[in-house]
């Protein structure tokens, strides 16, 4: 059998000592900074994430607001439009007359539930309700704020909010003939 020969390991007396296998100090700064960069922009998104997330929850109270609107004119649509003694409803033309009155009375009730409340009084709320232009009956909610984390000064977020409310008919009228149970009650 062949024998193994082994040699032994010689010192080598004039050989300098290998570098050290760890990381310098300058690589270590160089690995910070580039981290802190990265860090600092991971804070920059969070920042604006916190900032788009303030300005849905403002669009989103908007919205609910005109919806609130909306459904506050559907349950008064009684007292929106000009009736004669009859119970009819007075028309020029084609276009209802608009009751002034029952329309400032749903818009007043309202803007005190919501625009004139201390909730948002720092932010500037306001509304507007516009009448339906000469031949339809789509109506206009406007409603602005001043956003809390405003990019420019003097910038104002507006939403603005269409719906149709059906036109006014003859309460006595009914559409298959004959006549029908008063739609709204008499005014006296």
């Amino acid at each position: 059998m062949p024998s193994l020969i082994t040699r032994k390991a010689r010192a080598r007396p004039c050989q300098r000592p290998k570098r050290s296998l760890g990381f310098t100090l300058i690589e270590i700064l160089v690995a910070l900074v580039i981290l802190s960069i990265g860090l600092l922009g991971i804070a920059a998104l969070q920042l604006r994430s916190v900032q788009n997330s303030q300005a849905s929850f403002e669009r989103s109270v908007a919205t609910l607001q005109a919806r609130d609107l909306v459904e506050r004119m559907w349950a008064g649509i009684c007292t929106l439009y000009e009736y004669d003694v009859d119970g009819n409803v007075i028309m020029i033309g084609d276009d209802p007359v608009i009751d002034e009155i029952g329309r400032e009375q749903i818009q007043t009730a309202w803007e005190t539930d919501h625009i004139n409340t201390n909730t948002f009084a720092d932010q500037g709320w306001d509304a507007d309700l516009e009448l339906p232009p000469t031949g339809t009956h789509v109506w206009t909610i406007t409603i602005g704020w001043d956003p809390r984390n405003q990019r420019v000064e003097g910038e104002r977020d507006v939403i603005v909010h269409r719906f149709m409310l059906p036109p006014p008919r003859d309460p006595f009228q009914n559409p298959n003939g004959g006549s029908s149970p008063r739609a709204c009650p008499p005014r006296v």
